[in-house]
């Protein structure tokens, strides 16, 4: 008899219909005063259209750290940001394969992502609190995991400084911290970008072919180009800086956690090693005392 194979991210996101949600009602749930409505709306549609689907990055990742926790007993998971319900699908996916059910909460400062994150949830089932809330202030409690991906680049140093604290104090003791992020690579000038990344008319080119070949009609193919076009012309490290392992070590060490775990996976594109300052994905694992 064979064993079911573990379920993925996929198995259980309805990607298609939280894409033309979040595309249809971004530009009324994003609050002008954050400038997220381009983000919000396009996030989903570009993994569907761009990206056949793919889950965010790290999610095996993620899997296997959760497989552990579960088995140790944890139960109680903050996720802290989502670009959309990506990481829920993550979460929830993890878990049922480890055989246990979860209680999530998910916080977001935006309605959309916790708009798709609500709609997952129900869908699915699951003992999901979604709320609109600042993580720079949001603290939950008794936190077996606090989950977050690609987040802490959205802030500068301080507030950065200010989220990991939160993450610890909302975590139980011998709680865990596992992060997906892009980590910059220390030292003076920019960092390194393919070309191809600053050749916006071409990527929207492709974009608009793309589109149209996932279904989507000439005048939706065009004006989600638009939509990137600005999204990609507006990185958030640009104006945030980008964050190193020896930041991130250092706002971990202030909270109180203890690093576990930073491995580094060089990007498949980039220049060898020393050319230049790359960002590399870091998969984290930091822990609470006790």
């Amino acid at each position: 008899m064979v064993a079911d194979a573990p379920m993925t991210p996929v198995d259980i996101e309805p990607l298609p219909r939280l894409a033309r949600l979040a595309w249809d009602r971004a530009p009324a749930l994003c609050a002008s005063r954050d400038g997220c409505a381009d983000y919000h709306r396009s996030w989903s549609m570009l993994r569907l259209v761009r990206a056949g689907g793919k889950p965010p990055a790290g999610w095996r990742f993620f899997h296997a750290e959760i497989a552990r926790a579960a088995a140790r007993g944890a139960r109680r998971v903050l996720i802290s940001g989502g670009a959309d319900a990506g990481l829920l699908a993550i979460v929830a996916s993890g878990f049922r394969n480890a055989g246990v059910v979860p209680r999530i909460t998910f916080v977001d400062r935006c309605a959309t992502p916790v708009m798709q994150n609500r709609l997952l949830g129900a869908e699915l089932g699951l003992d999901l609190r979604a709320e609109t809330a600042d993580l720079r202030e949001f603290r939950a409690d008794g936190m077996d995991l606090v989950i977050a991906h690609s987040f802490l680049v959205f802030f500068e140093t301080a507030e950065r400084a200010r989220v990991v604290a939160n993450w610890a104090e909302s975590l139980a003791p011998g709680g865990a911290l596992l992060m997906s992020s892009a980590l910059a690579d220390e030292g003076p000038g920019a960092l390194w970008r393919p070309a191809s990344a600053d050749d916006i008319p071409a990527r929207k080119a492709r974009l608009q072919a793309q589109a149209r070949g996932a279904g989507l009609t000439p005048a939706e193919a065009a004006e989600l180009a638009d939509v990137a076009g600005r999204v990609w012309a507006t990185r958030p490290s640009d104006r945030t800086g980008g964050l190193t392992e020896a930041e991130l070590r250092g706002h971990f060490r202030a909270a109180g956690l203890a690093v576990e775990r930073i491995a580094c996976k060089p990007r498949a594109d980039a220049p060898a090693l020393g050319a230049a300052r790359q960002r590399r994905r870091a998969e984290i694992v930091a822990r609470a005392p006790g």
